[in-house]
């Protein structure tokens, strides 16, 4: 599969507000490029690619993402522009110059393997790649991935708070929904922790695709089933014990009530992908949906929240 590469040039003060908008116009495989380490780059894993665009200074970051070169990339290109200049009348220092080139699946890959190694997540659990060993220790619960175009690698904090919550949380014999599963390491680390059945879904083919590629890779395929599907398609009979969301404000929202729905009475939701900005619109929200605040964690600028389904 061909994909067109959108690179952004920016200081590093707009990081987070730019990768937003490439992440909500559908751009799979976000990475921040941070000369200096400076925060987090959010909805992206951190990646420094001797190939990409050059930096002008030490003081500028690069924010890539990935759109699938087909009818729809026009659209989206036009929707990050219109965004981008948004953020400029809000009076952000933004750059509005994307640079373009496509790269196909292999290539895109291949540059992880120079970047993603063995991560320990929480008490127990320990992120993986495929083409990395690693001499476990009792008690280890090994995650085995590859994230290829999809989100999830472990290293970003909304999936590092995720994990813990499932470690805190998770009753063996569990039934899951991972409403925005990306590379399927949230799910994988509920099936690790004894959840019997888990439903990961996404929109995006490529990050349903990894998912289930993932799932075989951990021996998983009889716990959990992938499928390209939104939450509203998904049958909230029998409901479920848990609902994962781990994606970002918006959709969080506007997709309250369902998770709700898909919840049984006294069921748990940890929703995550929440920059400090929304939080009270998010909880708020939730709250308004019949879910009930149980904990809050924070790292950084994120939020992930565990709740409960009120009765």
């Amino acid at each position: 599969m061909r994909w067109a590469e959108i690179s952004l040039l920016t200081p590093p003060s707009p990081v987070e507000a730019v990768s937003s908008v490439f992440t909500e116009c559908g751009c799979a495989g976000v990475m921040v490029v941070d000369p200096n380490a400076v925060s987090s780059d959010p909805f992206a894993e951190r990646l420094v690619r001797p190939d990409g665009p050059q930096l002008s200074g030490t003081e500028h970051c690069t924010v890539t993402g990935y759109l699938p070169v087909d009818d729809r990339l026009e659209a989206a290109l036009d929707e990050i522009q219109a965004r981008l200049a948004i953020l400029v009348e809000c009076d952000l220092d933004v750059n509005t110059e994307l640079t373009l080139r496509t790269v196909d699946d292999a290539g895109w890959a291949e540059a992880w393997k120079s970047f993603f190694k063995p991560l320990r997540v929480g008490s127990h659990f320990v992120i993986k790649p495929s083409w990395e060993s690693w001499d476990s220790a009792p008690g280890d619960r090994i995650i085995e991935i590859d994230p290829g175009m999809a989100f999830g690698s472990g290293s970003h904090e909304t999936t590092r708070l995720c994990l813990t919550l499932l470690e805190d949380t998770v009753q063996v014999g569990e039934r899951i929904l991972d409403w925005g599963t990306g590379s399927g390491i949230l799910s994988l680390g509920a099936a690790g922790l004894g959840a019997r059945e888990i439903v990961a879904i996404d929109l995006d083919p490529v990050a349903v695709r990894v998912a289930a590629e993932n799932v075989a890779r951990n021996g998983l395929e009889a716990v959990i089933r992938t499928e390209v599907a939104s939450i509203e398609s998904i049958p909230s009979t029998p409901p479920f014990d848990r609902v994962i969301a781990n994606i970002v404000a918006d959709p969080i929202i506007e997709g309250a009530a369902e998770i709700r729905a898909h919840l049984r009475p006294g069921g748990q939701a940890i929703v995550s992908g929440i920059i400090d900005l929304r939080e009270a619109e998010v909880v708020a929200a939730l709250a308004a949906a019949g879910l009930r605040l149980l904990r809050t964690l924070n790292d950084d600028d994120w939020r992930a929240f565990l709740l409960e389904a009120e009765a």
